[in-house]
């Protein structure tokens, strides 16, 4: 990263608490599936349960992008960290207490989604606030690693700690990861431009104002058409897939699915390196397709893999092309949104995305009721790379292609 990044005290403070708070939540992702495999030995139910943590985006996604737009986005950030500590204590308790059920955790799940909902769209909305035009890219490059090296850690971490402190305390850490990236969230120092003339609007008048706005910015609607797209095919296989790929193909061990994770996280921070030596001034429009094909041609290598080694191997190829994704995609609202309506659009494509996960978990979730793990990862992995010709051939996106960072 530039020297003057890595100096930027704001963006070392949110990089720390990112990074800590990530991989609580990594670890409350890999121990979830698995907790719900346990209790019921049900995909379908899992699928079901872990739905209730992207049904949230869906449903306040939009008035969760105009908190962002219309309060101070640190003390937005700041009271979500707050109460999702509070809540995935939840998760723990009922264990110890032996009140636990799918119904329950799924409710928790759900809650914990809710708040969470509008630290993002304040997080990469305040970015542009903190850094300048020029260091965007490596800002979020930086940013965006934080999360690749929890998903590194987060694995790791849930791997060791599950045989010391076992599955029910794994999410008592995540909830004490949250207080971390609140310590950190609470030293940052945000200069005024930070807070430009807040909107008086009502929450109403705030949403209708970003649905015209949008339509008025056809290559924004484009962007978040072809990532629900591509999210719909890889989404599901990878919070569902991996788990029972590593139960039916592989030794069925959760350190198994530990590396798996660890592997593919791997994978995501060279992605971001890449992207930063290598790829910096390429319009992130062209990362983005790039990502798309990648993300896909390496789902179809599982239908191919019998063997831990390979899946480790091919995982980790599969990790490279996410952050040109995700990366790419955030840099693209940064540069063609305006200020005060950066919180909406990126709730609104955190809406389009986290929703079209919730549908891929259970559509996933009885898909593999009836087909072989592998075999779907074959078909969605080739439909998932096909969403780069939906950017190709469309004239709307295409008016991203002049985007210089």
């Amino acid at each position: 990263m530039e020297k003057s990044i890595l100096k930027n005290k704001n963006i070392m403070l949110l990089w720390t608490g990112q990074l800590i708070s990530h991989a609580g939540d990594s670890i409350y992702m890999i121990a979830l599936p698995w907790l719900i495999l346990d209790l019921t030995g049900s995909k379908s139910t899992t699928s079901l349960t872990i739905m209730s943590g992207y049904l949230p985006s869906i449903l306040f996604g939009l008035i969760a992008g105009t908190f962002a737009d219309k309060y101070s986005r640190k003390k937005v950030m700041m009271m979500s960290d707050v109460l999702r500590s509070i809540f995935v204590l939840l998760v723990p308790i009922s264990l110890i207490m032996g009140l636990t059920s799918p119904v329950l955790i799924g409710v928790i799940t759900f809650i914990v989604a809710t708040l969470a909902t509008p630290f993002y769209p304040a997080r990469d909305s305040l970015i542009p606030d903190i850094v300048s035009q020029n260091q965007l890219a490596s800002a979020n490059s930086i940013i965006s690693t934080s999360g690749q090296m929890a998903h590194l850690l987060g694995p790791f971490l849930a791997g060791v700690l599950v045989s010391i402190v076992g599955i029910t305390h794994l999410f008592t850490i995540d909830a004490l990861s949250f207080s971390a990236s609140l310590i950190c969230i609470s030293f940052l120092k945000i200069p005024r431009k930070e807070n430009y003339e807040r909107t008086q609007q009502s929450y109403s008048e705030l949403i209708k104002s970003g649905i015209k706005y949008i339509s008025t910015k056809k290559e924004i609607g484009a962007l978040i058409f072809v990532s629900t797209i591509n999210n719909f095919f890889i989404m599901g296989l990878a919070i569902i897939g991996i788990p029972v790929f590593v139960r039916e193909v592989l030794d069925n061990q959760f350190t198994t699915l530990a590396i798996l994770e660890t592997s593919m996280a791997t994978g995501m921070i060279l992605g971001s390196i890449i992207i930063w030596r290598f790829l910096k001034g390429i319009n992130p429009v062209r990362i983005l397709l790039l990502g798309f094909v990648l993300d896909g041609l390496t789902y179809c290598l599982i239908y191919f893999t019998q063997t831990n080694f390979t899946a480790y191997l091919f995982l980790f190829i599969h990790g490279i092309g996410i952050p040109m994704i995700t990366i790419s995609r955030t840099l693209i609202v940064q540069l063609s949104v305006d200020n005060q309506f950066r919180g909406r659009i990126f709730s609104l494509i955190n809406m389009s995305v986290m929703g079209t996960t919730a549908i891929s978990v259970v559509a996933m979730g009885f898909i593999l009721e009836l087909l072989s793990v592998q075999l779907i990862f074959l078909i969605f992995g080739i439909l998932a790379a096909a969403c780069s010709l939906l950017g190709i051939f469309s004239k709307s996106f295409g008016r991203l292609k002049s985007l210089k960072t």
